[in-house]
């Protein structure tokens, strides 16, 4: 698009092509109704014409109307026939439109030419330009370097509009994980410290306390206990799927040394806390954590 095309267009809000195309479509629109109504009024003249002659027709009349049409010459002169009808609309259509296309050329040509027409010496030299551009120096040539740097930020926009979702999302889930952790502080912290009600004793409170404290700590813990399961529960998961076992049939789990302290810890601080009596403790020595798979000895 040359200069002052592209001045038009910014100043009116569309190409001045545009408009001439909406003008010459709207026009056909027209004319292509006009000649189906012209059509849907000569048959239903020609059903009217039918009609009427069966009306005035006897029996000792010359024309004989019945379902069919007849083919005489007497309703040939006094009904229109259909084929006519048809051949005709088509050719006023294509006289219609030839002429419309003739005009609509010169239309096209002294619009463009006269009317949404600028002088290229009057755009080149400054002369004429919107209220905008004042002070822009619009005598500087393309440049594809220019072309260059501007994808280049708009990759680089792009970049920080995507980074910039990804971290709205991040804080959307760190609020609700603070939101998380403060109600289950609050939880923590009425237990501990319910007064009265409490059936914890202080001595209980205060080991509960420090075993709660601090609590970053203890969850990156837990963090680290979860990953370390689920990496040892997939490797049992895989060593049994692929049933290699040194051919026994059948296998039995022992725990290993860190699942007998984490297990006498375990329940060493419930009996402290006082959820479960001291008398209890061997009947819950149940392992909770990874497990390791052995092959039955005398097995061979």
């Amino acid at each position: 698009m040359d200069p002052q095309q592209r001045l038009l267009t910014e100043h009116l809000g569309f190409a001045p092509l545009t408009l001439i195309d909406e003008v010459i479509n709207s026009v056909n629109h027209i004319i292509y109704n006009c000649l189906d109504g012209l059509d849907r009024f000569l048959v239903s003249k020609r059903e009217s014409q039918i009609q009427e002659l069966r009306n005035k027709s006897t029996d000792n009349s010359d024309i004989m109307l019945d379902d069919e049409e007849p083919t005489n010459p007497e309703f040939r002169r006094r009904v229109f026939p259909l084929e006519d009808i048809k051949k005709g609309t088509a050719e006023l259509e294509t006289l219609l439109v030839s002429h419309v296309d003739r005009a609509f050329d010169k239309f096209e040509l002294y619009t463009l030419r006269n009317i949404l027409y600028i002088p290229p010496d009057l755009v080149s030299g400054g002369w004429v330009r919107l209220k905008h551009h004042k002070g822009l120096n619009l005598s500087v040539q393309d440049d594809p370097s220019r072309d260059k740097e501007i994808r280049q930020l708009m990759e680089k926009i792009n970049l920080e509009l995507t980074l910039r979702k990804i971290l709205q999302l991040q804080k959307a889930k760190a609020t609700k994980l603070v939101s998380a952790l403060k109600h289950y502080r609050s939880c923590v912290a009425a237990i501990v410290s319910s007064g009265s009600q409490s059936q914890l004793s202080p001595e209980k409170k205060t080991t509960l306390r420090q075993h709660l404290e601090p609590m970053n700590e203890n969850l990156y813990y837990l963090l680290g206990q979860t990953d370390t399961l689920l990496e040892q529960t997939l490797k049992l998961e895989q060593k049994l799927k692929s049933g290699n076992f040194d051919g026994s049939s059948e296998c039995h789990f022992t725990p290993s040394l860190r699942d007998v302290y984490m297990n006498h810890k375990s329940l060493k601080l419930l009996s402290e806390c006082g959820v479960i009596k001291d008398g209890e403790q061997e009947s819950s020595r149940s392992f909770l954590y990874s497990a390791v798979a052995e092959t039955p000895k005398g097995t061979d």
